[in-house]
C-alpha cells in the first residue's frame, strides 16, 4: 500500500509538474502576445504622435511664411508710398521754386502741341489760381493772350480746352499715370530677389 501510494503521489507529481508546464509555457505565449500588442499599440501611438507633430510643424511653417509675406508686402507698400509722397513733395517744392516757370511754359507747350499747335483752336488755358499771373505772362508769348482762367482742381501744370476737347498736362497728373509703374520699379529696386 505503501508503494500505492508512493505511485501514486509520484504520478499526481508528474501531472502536477506537467500541467505547471503547460501553463508556464501558456503565460510565456499570452505574456509574449501582450508585449507584441503593447509594442504595436505604442509604436501606432509614437507613429500618430509624429505625424501629428510634422503636420502641426507644417501648419506652423505655413503660417509663419504667410506672415512673413504678409510683413514683406507692408513693408514694400510703406516703403513705396513713402517714396511716391517724397516724389510728391518734390513736386510741392518745384511748384515754389524759380524753376517753375519753365517747366510750365513746357507743360502749356507740350499741352498745345497736342491740339495741333493752333494757339487759335484753345477756347481757355485752365490753371491754378495761384499760377495764373504766370500763366498769363506765358500764354502771352504763345499767342494765347486772354485765355487764361483759374480752375483749382488743376495743380502743377495746365488744362487746355478747345471747341471739343480738354487736354491736361500737370505734373501731378504725370505722377497719378505713372504710380504703378513707379511703384513696380521701386519695390523691384528696393526688394530684389
Amino acid at each position: 500500500m505503501a508503494n500505492l501510494a508512493a505511485l501514486l503521489e509520484k504520478e499526481a507529481s508528474a501531472e502536477i509538474e506537467a500541467l505547471l508546464s503547460e501553463a508556464r509555457a501558456r503565460a510565456s505565449e499570452i505574456v509574449a502576445s501582450a508585449k507584441t500588442e503593447a509594442d504595436g499599440i505604442i509604436a501606432g501611438r509614437e507613429q500618430n504622435s509624429r505625424s501629428q507633430y510634422e503636420a502641426a510643424l507644417v501648419r506652423a511653417k505655413s503660417a509663419a511664411q504667410l506672415e512673413a509675406s504678409s510683413l514683406k508686402l507692408r513693408a514694400q507698400h510703406s516703403a513705396v508710398q513713402n517714396v511716391l509722397t517724397a516724389a510728391q513733395a518734390q513736386l510741392d517744392a518745384l511748384l515754389k521754386g524759380q524753376q517753375y516757370e519753365g517747366t510750365l511754359q513746357k507743360l502749356l507747350k507740350e499741352a498745345l502741341e497736342a491740339v495741333g499747335g493752333n494757339a487759335a483752336n484753345v477756347s481757355a488755358v485752365m490753371v491754378n489760381s495761384s499760377d495764373k499771373a504766370l500763366a498769363e505772362k506765358i500764354a502771352a508769348t504763345m499767342g494765347l493772350q486772354g485765355k487764361v482762367k483759374t480752375d483749382d482742381s488743376v495743380k502743377g501744370g495746365v488744362k487746355l480746352a478747345t471747341g471739343t476737347n480738354t487736354i491736361e498736362n500737370t505734373l501731378y497728373g504725370r505722377l497719378a499715370a505713372l504710380r504703378d509703374e513707379l511703384a513696380s520699379a521701386v519695390s523691384g529696386v528696393l526688394f530684389k530677389g
